[in-house]
This record gives C-alpha cells, sequence and structure tokens, in this order.
C-alpha cells in the first residue's frame, strides 16, 4: 500500500479502536503496512517506523 495509504488507515484504527498503530516500511518487501504496538515491540521494528499514532498508556 502506499505510505499515504497507510497512514490514513492507521489514523481510521486508531480512531476506531482507540490503540496504538505504527506505519512501518517493511524491510523485506519496501511495501507500507500498518502495525500494532506489541508487533512493533515484539519484531524490534522501531527503525522502520515512518508514523506513529499513540494512546497515552
Amino acid at each position: 500500500m502506499t505510505k499515504q495509504y497507510a497512514i490514513d488507515l492507521a489514523k481510521r484504527l486508531y480512531r476506531d479502536n482507540e490503540r496504538s498503530y505504527f506505519v512501518i516500511q517493511d524491510p523485506k518487501t519496501e511495501e507500507y503496512r500498518v502495525i500494532e504496538k506489541a508487533e512493533k515491540e515484539r519484531d524490534n521494528l522501531n527503525r522502520f517506523v515512518v508514523f506513529s499514532i499513540e494512546t497515552d498508556d
């Protein structure tokens, strides 16, 4: 998906679910995708994050 579409999707998911979402550029495919905080932390994807929208934990 495009970078802008992924960002818009993350914003919509955040509004609907009130959870943290991150857009990363996948290191294997170079595609943009939306992930949740647990996946980001589990797979150590901090360096691939291009956009984040987070809740206050």
